[in-house]
């Protein structure tokens, strides 16, 4: 089992230690550094920036995206579900990333008269495969591997629904690495050398915050009626399923990227579809075509069951 201390190391210790390097040569090469520094190039420099702010804001960055991994991780770890060692090698990669730009940054301009001199940029590739690396050491030390996908069996859950009774469930799932990885990635891309202007990131970060309050949350519910899915903040998109197109239901366990990944899936081979916003616990529906429908929401046992139930007193209604 993770252990919280190795949680604190692996999102905490590892990039804020990147970050401490960084700010300690940003400090100790200050009267090295014209200023402002160069922070954009095309063939050479083609943007300038302050210092001082350059370093706020990089060093900025880089804390919240740590701060939220850690709270983020400490939470699943404290309810049970530590996060899987994926998710925590991109968030601790992501919040190392800063780092890396700053330093990329401070190297191209040290020792130059002014920022038009600065070298160029590309040194940010060895500097952003140090921050894949500490991503990669910071998974095996404090993730767990991804459950593999357990099959369902024969037996069929049931939450003892008897005739004439009625019941409503509903079960919803939040990914809140979503959240600010997709807010923050579109700024931190600006600052990467050669990367976006400063406005483009700004207007990628609008899209960014679209596309997740649409995606990030996700719930089912089921009733009389069917089974009703929908992603996001306002419910959009959803799907609803007749019981009448519905041969079974049960839970499984999904791992993070299996089945396509996160978002809405589709693989045209299985016919499965899946809609996720995080591996673990999911209510899985076989259809009557043949087709499987994944849903990764919480407490999939209660939903299958009574999915199972409701499909038993329709059939008894029409025997």
């Amino acid at each position: 089992m993770i252990k919280p201390i190795r949680v604190l190391i692996a999102t905490a210790v590892l990039p804020g230690a990147a970050l401490a390097v960084a700010a300690l040569l940003e400090h100790a090469w200050a009267h090295r550094l014209p200023d402002p520094v160069a922070t954009h190039w095309s063939s050479g420099p083609n943007g300038h920036t302050p210092l001082g702010a350059f370093t706020g804001v990089s060093l900025g960055l880089g804390v919240v995206a740590v701060l939220l991994l850690t709270t983020t991780a400490l939470t699943a770890l404290r309810r049970g579900r530590p996060l899987p060692r994926p998710t925590v090698g991109v968030g601790a990669g992501f919040a190392a990333m800063p780092a890396a730009v700053l330093l990329t940054v401070l190297l191209a301009n040290l020792d130059v008269p002014d920022w038009h001199a600065a070298r160029g940029g590309l040194t940010v590739v060895p500097f952003l495969l140090g921050a894949a690396v500490l991503g990669v050491v910071a998974a095996l030390v404090g993730g767990l591997p991804s459950p593999p996908v357990r099959a369902t069996t024969g037996e069929r859950p049931t939450v003892g629904l008897r005739p004439g009774e009625r019941a409503f469930w509903s079960g919803r799932a939040v990914n809140p690495g979503m959240l600010w990885a997709l807010a923050l990635i579109p700024v931190a891309i600006a600052l990467v050398p050669a990367g976006l202007p400063w406005a483009t990131g700004a207007w990628v970060a609008v899209v960014g915050l679209v596309v997740t309050a649409l995606t990030y949350r996700l719930s089912a519910s089921v009733d009389a009626k069917g089974v009703t899915i929908r992603f996001g903040l306002l419910g959009v998109p959803w799907r609803h399923l007749e019981l009448d197109s519905i041969r079974e239901a049960a839970a499984r366990e999904l791992s993070t990227f299996g089945d396509g990944g996160l978002g809405l899936r589709f693989n045209p081979v299985t016919g499965t579809t899946a809609y996720k916003v995080r591996g673990g616990p999911a209510l899985a529906l076989v259809l009557e075509n043949g087709r499987t429908m994944l849903v990764s929401v919480d407490d999939p046992e209660t939903g299958a069951g009574l999915v199972n139930d409701l499909l038993a007193q329709r059939i008894t209604r029409i025997d």
